[in-house]
């Protein structure tokens, strides 16, 4: 292995564990905390206490996901044995992952992590779900599958 290829080793990590800190996180909350916290209800100040490093751990993750993402597809996209599937479930992973990191930053940027009560406006009860702490950890898991694929695939084209 030369430098450069130790360079990408390292930026691998860094996407890997910036994906792993923002939906553990995630599934913590979702599985753990809420629940714990709606038996157990705490001050308001301690909820945003919580929200707020929250918030921190997820806008370095998606900043650290942004360069390290544009890294390892610029990588990968220039290698001569990319193929059309490979490009396929790119696009997809990156449209998953732009739309999480649409709606935590722009969204639900006052609210995160806390759930939206339900609209009564069908499309207001529907765009609540879309957006929800749940919908954008159901997203992130199915992202990070997707990286499976594409090694999956890159290692196919590899080989064959």
């Amino acid at each position: 292995m030369n430098v450069l290829d130790w360079i990408l080793v390292v930026i691998r990590w860094g996407h890997a564990l910036a994906a792993v800190a923002w939906v553990g996180g995630g599934m913590f909350y979702v599985l753990v905390l809420r629940p714990a916290l709606g038996r157990n209800p705490v001050s308001s100040e301690a909820r945003r206490s919580v929200g707020s490093e929250f918030r921190g751990l997820v806008a370095t993750a998606i900043g650290v996901l942004l360069i390290t993402g544009t890294v390892l597809s610029l990588s990968r996209l220039t290698a001569d044995t990319v193929t059309t599937p490979y490009v396929g479930v790119l696009v997809a992973k990156i449209a998953l992952a732009l739309y999480m990191f649409y709606v935590v930053r722009f969204l639900r940027q006052r609210e995160y992590p806390e759930q939206p009560a339900p609209a009564p406006a069908r499309w207001s009860r529907i765009k609540g779900r879309l957006t929800s702490t749940t919908a954008v950890l159901v997203i992130g898991v199915v992202v990070i599958g997707l990286s499976d694929v594409l090694n999956a695939l890159f290692e196919g084209s590899l080989g064959g």
